[in-house]
């Protein structure tokens, strides 16, 4: 969890990157998630209805933000999560995952209730989704 004191209006939030992501990573988070979807997994389909090859799970890029965001909440203080996706991301591209502080607001317990901006982006800086996070840190 980040520093309470260090949460002020226009911080950058300390990201993190990902990647490059690998195709097996896909086949993992099948695995993982329950969603078989062969648009993540199997090439030939992917083509074959329309795309350059697979995509990546938004829930996986979702899972991403989400991890930056309960960086800055901790375990129990994430009180509102949303991400609209941008993007589609491939195998072989990096991740850059990040944010920005657009409320710290001082409570009478000692608490903050923080908001934020929170973005993925993919190599070349193209915006692969966008979240806001609302905490009580």
């Amino acid at each position: 969890m980040l520093e309470p004191i260090r949460l002020k209006v226009g911080d950058a939030i300390p990201g993190f990157t990902e990647g490059p992501l690998t195709p097996e990573l896909f086949v993992a988070y099948a695995a993982a998630s329950g969603d078989y979807n062969p648009l993540h997994t199997d090439p030939n389909f992917a083509q074959a209805a329309g795309l350059d090859g697979v995509i990546a799970h938004g829930m996986l890029v979702m899972g991403m933000l989400g991890r930056l965001a309960t960086d800055i909440a901790g375990p129990s203080g994430l009180l509102h999560f949303q991400v609209r996706f941008r993007a589609p991301t491939r195998p072989g591209e990096t991740l850059h995952v990040g944010g920005t502080i657009t409320s710290a607001e001082s409570l009478p317990d000692e608490r903050i209730m923080v908001t934020a901006d929170l973005w993925a982006r993919g190599d070349g800086e193209q915006l692969k989704a966008v979240g806001t996070m609302m905490a009580m840190v």
